[in-house]
């Protein structure tokens, strides 16, 4: 669990809200635009969308150390190496292709896979705790990376990222055990059982064990592919609103300080909600199928709010709604994998959902955006994204978890 929240704190802290801050120095003393800036994201998107399925596939069979270590390595070059560049392709090979293969690994398919591996009872507790660390990572490094780039200049904030995540990351990755089996220990830290002994009164049982797919049996179930387009699709909605929040309280009407309070009020709930709601929750409710409709149910709510909202105050109900939602992103999205398709496949299961999503994340807030260039109308932009989610929320409800080939053998006989 530790080594998946380094994982997580490594590719959440180097990215969105810290990029940002080396644009202005950039496109000051180089002559860059922002968009040759931010096209390495869309770049980074494409290139992490297209390594997913092969890295997951390794992990499952090589075990999560070899992929941390090299993902941990590749990052730090890559941050570093973005200090050093003088030309655009320089920029998009450094931040857009090699950190989009190490953050490929570390945003999804190795902390999936590990908790997966060595929880069951509480793996939703496992993924709650680990998912604390993108917000942990978004509040601590930009303060850092400000000072140095103010201090020292930009090229001194890449290296500093660089060494942070080596620093971060290296220890966890390298004391790694490959899977469980074959540690002697059970999942949960759990005493091995005992033939013919009873189990205390009491206690909590575990969870129904899942029958374990292969690549080859969830590549080839439709089912499989409705749950990663359903997931995929219902994400648009916080990814695409995050892009555009602080454009569109600004266009609302809101002074620079109030849509700045607004944001941060989104980080706020999205840590607190994550720690004292959707985590208990799933724990609680036991299955994330249940809790899937509610949580694509707010974001959708949240989209539709920004579309239709006049004034501040149902801007900030949106907002709200949002923080409140994005608390549930990661917890669901890695736990979901394991519940539906089992643990022994799940970095390959993982790393194909995230090409999915990875394509749709740089396909279509493009096309949101050009959207909202021709028509100039943030509402047609949200409600737009709101179809989107909808559409994603009826594929996920209607699918459900999909049944095992065996399971349809003997519903069938």
């Amino acid at each position: 669990m530790g080594a998946a929240f380094a994982s997580l704190f490594i590719q959440s802290a180097t990215g969105g809200f810290t990029f940002s801050i080396f644009l202005p120095a950039m496109t000051a003393e180089l002559g860059w635009s922002r968009s040759t800036l931010v096209a390495s994201a869309s770049v980074g998107f494409v290139t992490a969308a297209l390594a997913g399925p092969v890295l997951g596939r390794i992990v499952d069979r090589r075990g999560p150390k070899l992929v941390m270590v090299l993902s941990v390595l590749g990052m730090g070059v890559a941050l570093a190496g973005g200090g050093v560049v003088a030309e655009p392709w320089e920029f998009y090979f450094f931040i857009g292709i090699l950190s989009g293969i190490s953050r490929s690994a570390l945003q999804s398919v190795l902390p999936g896979a590990m908790i997966a591996n060595w929880f069951n009872r509480k793996r939703a507790a496992a993924y709650g705790i680990a998912a604390m660390a993108p917000p942990l990572g978004n509040f601590l490094l930009p303060p850092v990376v400000t000072l140095v780039v103010a201090g020292f200049g930009w090229r001194y904030g890449w290296f500093a990222m660089g060494a942070i995540a080596v620093a971060v990351g290296i220890l966890p990755a390298l004391f790694l055990a490959r899977r469980i089996e074959g540690t002697g220990w059970q999942p949960d830290g759990d005493a091995a059982p005992v033939p013919g002994e009873v189990t205390a009164g009491g206690a909590k049982p575990a969870p129904a064990q899942v029958v374990d797919w292969t690549t080859h049996e969830a590549m080839h179930s439709v089912g499989f592919w409705m749950v990663a387009a359903g997931m995929a699709l219902v994400l648009l909605a916080p990814n695409t609103s995050i892009i555009f929040l602080f454009s569109y309280l600004s266009h609302s009407g809101m002074e620079p300080g109030t849509a700045a309070v607004a944001i941060s009020m989104v980080s706020g709930l999205q840590v607190v909600s994550r720690m004292v709601f959707w985590g208990p929750l799933i724990s609680e409710v036991g299955s994330v199928r249940w809790v899937l409709p509610f949580w694509g149910g707010m974001l959708l709510a949240s989209s539709v709010t920004f579309g239709l909202a006049h004034g501040e105050f149902w801007s900030f109900v949106a907002a709200a709604t949002l923080g409140v939602a994005i608390g549930g992103n990661l917890v669901l999205h890695l736990q979901i994998w394991p519940e539906y398709f089992g643990r022994k496949a799940v970095g390959s299961i993982i790393g194909t959902a995230q090409m999915v999503q990875g394509i749709n994340q740089a396909v279509v807030p493009l096309g949101l955006a050009w959207l909202l260039d021709t028509t100039g109308s943030f509402s047609v932009m949200y409600l737009t994204l709101g179809a989107f989610v909808l559409v994603g929320l009826v594929l996920l409800t209607k699918v459900g978890r999909p049944a095992h080939p065996s399971e349809r053998v003997v519903a069938g006989a």
